[in-house]
């Protein structure tokens, strides 16, 4: 079996959602933030056809009651909470569907960044370690050369501007707790688009350095 789990982030079409499922992509991202420019609205993404694929949703600023609204309504399986979100909103939404967001360049060091982990290790099923200080999808990439020994509590997603390459390459040689990769703006050709030649690179590469 696959040893890495892969997320394609800000889908907005059916379509996409479709074939990144064909291509074998584990989980499907749909961004509910407002102020994104690959925001979607729960009822189209409630009617999309996405396999056996997981559906993530991504919270930003919204309140736990309307979080979970939004998760019945657009059929969702996982939260994943891209804000400043407390470990008592995290059990509102439910710890068995929380994905918990980290911005490692937010702490001076890895053991500041653990101890933030740790803080969160009963309220999150998954964590995910973004780039940059706040948001996603800009396309910068993540130093892992800076956090080397971290051990996070829980399996981790990497994001920040992946593609083939830099995930195969992150994939032969992988952290402690690597759960898997993120994919979202070097897999598109405008905010929201995917590209299908981009996404099966990406998911080529990843499968092809498992070890």
């Amino acid at each position: 079996m696959p040893r890495y789990c892969l997320k394609v982030c800000g889908l907005t079409r059916a379509e996409d959602a479709l074939m990144c499922a064909e291509l074998g992509v584990d989980w499907l991202g749909f961004i509910f933030h407002p102020a994104s420019p690959r925001r979607v609205e729960p009822g189209p993404v409630a009617a999309f056809e996405t396999g056996a694929a997981r559906r993530v949703g991504v919270f930003v600023d919204q309140s736990p009651a309307e979080v979970n609204h939004i998760m019945a309504e657009a059929r969702l399986d996982l939260a994943q909470l891209h804000g400043d979100q407390s470990r008592e909103f995290c059990q509102a939404v439910g710890p068995e569907r929380v994905i918990k967001v980290f911005w490692p360049q937010r702490c001076a060091s890895p053991e500041e960044l653990g101890r933030g982990m740790a803080g969160f290790s009963e309220a999150a099923a998954f964590f995910l370690l973004e780039a940059g200080t706040s948001g996603g999808g800009h396309g910068r990439p993540l130093d892992l050369g800076r956090w080397t020994g971290l051990a996070p509590p829980r399996p981790w997603l990497l994001a920040g501007g992946l593609e083939a390459a830099s995930a195969g390459t992150v994939a032969a040689r992988p952290p402690a707790g690597l759960l898997g990769f993120d994919f979202n703006s070097r897999v598109e050709i405008a905010p929201g688009l995917k590209d299908r030649r981009l996404v099966a690179a990406a998911v080529e590469a990843v499968r092809e350095n498992e070890v």
